[in-house]
């Protein structure tokens, strides 16, 4: 600036220069934020689920496949070896029932085997009681033979006795059928040591009074259940 005297004024110069060159400086930049990287817990916990899950879909598509599953995977209970049955052959007999079977089922036939035998010995004539059975062994069907489908490949048996093992009897006591629908009632399992004693080879069979009498679909095995216990069936 010029003063009254004519001269510049150096402090102004040096002012404006100054502004000068502050306005051609670069603007000042923000630091940029650093992203965030995870730990190495995070790593951690990320790389054992993908472990995890790895696992899971190794355990679902190859084990089902190979011997191991088939080790895991639960058997069926054995067959029925029926080939094997003849008189005197002692055997395992798995049968499946309900309390109220007891009373619904029946059979008629002339044949009797060492004591045991249907309950009819024809359609409609009923083997006459023993005047010297006593009256336990007449209530529990000791010696009456009766027809059942074995577990779980639904053979054919004759057995007489089952009611009289105490397992067996005790679940009649738990479980009374009177008054009772069939199909309300729990059905079970039993697995009875049998003896074989004989075959019927003409017998009729009925699996309730209200049916009509029916052919088995052949000779069938007669058995007396020596012991029965039991046992767990799958649903």
């Amino acid at each position: 600036m010029v003063t009254a005297e004519g001269n510049i004024d150096d402090n102004e110069d040096d002012d404006v220069s100054e502004r000068r060159s502050e306005s051609n400086r670069p603007a000042k930049m923000k630091p940029r934020k650093r992203p965030v990287q995870p730990d190495d817990d995070d790593n951690s916990i990320i790389g054992g689920r993908f472990l995890m899950a790895g696992i899971l879909i190794l355990v679902a598509v190859v084990i089902p496949h190979s011997n191991l599953g088939k080790l895991l995977e639960p058997k069926d209970p054995e067959s029925t070896h029926v080939e094997t049955w003849a008189p005197g052959v002692e055997s395992t007999v798995r049968i499946t029932l309900v309390t109220a079977d007891y009373g619904l089922l029946g059979c008629a036939s002339e044949q009797a085997f060492e004591g045991v035998h249907c309950a009819y010995k024809s359609q409609t004539e009923a083997w006459p009681r023993d005047p010297n059975e006593v009256s336990d062994d007449y209530n529990n069907k000791l010696n009456i033979v009766q027809p059942y489908r074995t577990w779980f490949d639904n053979k054919l048996v004759f057995v007489a006795g089952l009611w009289a093992t105490p397992d067996v009897a005790f679940r009649m006591h738990q479980e009374p059928s009177l008054g009772i629908l069939p199909d309300k009632l729990a059905r079970f399992a039993v697995e009875c040591k049998v003896k074989f004693v004989g075959r019927l080879d003409a017998a009729k069979l009925r699996w309730n009074p209200q049916q009509s009498w029916v052919d088995p679909d052949g000779p069938a095995w007669v058995g007396k259940a020596l012991t029965c216990k039991l046992i767990d069936e799958p649903q």
